[in-house]
């Protein structure tokens, strides 16, 4: 049975500006637009775990693609739909060009194995130490403190993640480009206290609009895709949709690339763009 469309979100600064919450009044709005037929996918960076402490009060069925477009699943059910992972040897070539660098690079599990992120306390500086256990906390995502990560090889990852000035992360961004079969992608880093930048790097199959991709080739029934995001590793979602919303907030290069311009999470923006997208598909 034909369906009006899929809506496909980003969480952290989209439809939420609370990292543990989505407001009351933006969960009863999805809820509505789901008994008029609209299906949901919530995509984000974030692992499966620490997205579905944020998501728990939506109580009707979605998708859910995490770690910028590695796992896609079907919830409640935890069904998993599509996977594209790493393989361990893109750490052998981060070695190489971390070997003088202050900082390090963490590697995330995905959440077959646990979510867990695996980091070497010893190849970061104890600033960056601090900001790990501060990430412990915040997300609450299981972490692993590893000497080196022989231990690793012949695994295969949902996301490494580079986090550092943006100076250092512009140097490792260029490098990485040197690397086949990976997506790359640099956002500032939402938590950072001294306005630090993080890098993204999946799988090249794996970004959030091959994943909004993969649900259009799959779905024959939905007459529209909307989409809305904050950040730069939004972008390919955005191109991906029929209609594509920034939030006012987000970087000039995301706004450019939208049709509508939504106010900031902190105001509940997305329910006044979703309206409108809605609207203007009859039109």
């Amino acid at each position: 049975m034909r369906h009006p469309g899929w809506i496909c979100l980003d969480i952290d600064g989209t439809i939420t500006a609370d990292p543990f919450s989505i407001p009351d009044t933006v969960v009863k709005y999805f809820t509505s637009l789901y008994t008029l037929g609209w299906r949901f996918c919530f995509i984000t960076g974030r692992t499966l775990s620490f997205a579905c402490k944020v998501l728990d009060k939506i109580t009707f069925p979605f998708y859910i693609s995490v770690q910028n477009g590695a796992d896609i699943l079907q919830m409640p059910e935890k069904k998993l739909i599509r996977q594209s992972y790493l393989s361990s040897d893109v750490l052998a070539h981060l070695d190489v060009i971390y070997k003088d660098l202050p900082e390090d690079y963490i590697v995330y599990s995905g959440w077959e194995r646990g979510d867990y992120c695996y980091y070497r306390p010893s190849r970061s500086s104890a600033q960056m130490n601090t900001y790990f256990s501060f990430l412990m906390t915040l997300s609450g995502t299981p972490w692993v403190a590893l000497d080196d990560f022989s231990s690793l090889a012949r695994e295969t990852f949902s996301l490494i993640k580079c986090l550092g000035s943006l100076q250092m992360m512009k140097y490792v961004e260029t490098k990485l480009k040197e690397i086949d079969g990976i997506h790359v992608t640099m956002i500032k880093d939402p938590t950072s206290p001294c306005e630090g930048y993080i890098i993204l790097i999946t799988d090249k199959s794996a970004s959030k609009g091959n994943a909004m991709a993969f649900l259009k080739s799959s779905e024959k029934n939905a007459h529209l895709y909307i989409a809305a995001g904050d950040d730069m590793n939004d972008i390919s979602l955005l191109k991906e949709a029929d209609i594509a919303i920034a939030m006012g907030d987000a970087p000039e290069s995301l706004q450019k690339i939208a049709h509508i311009i939504a106010k900031p999470a902190t105001e509940l923006g997305i329910i006044d763009a979703l309206n409108t997208a809605i609207h203007n598909r009859n039109k």
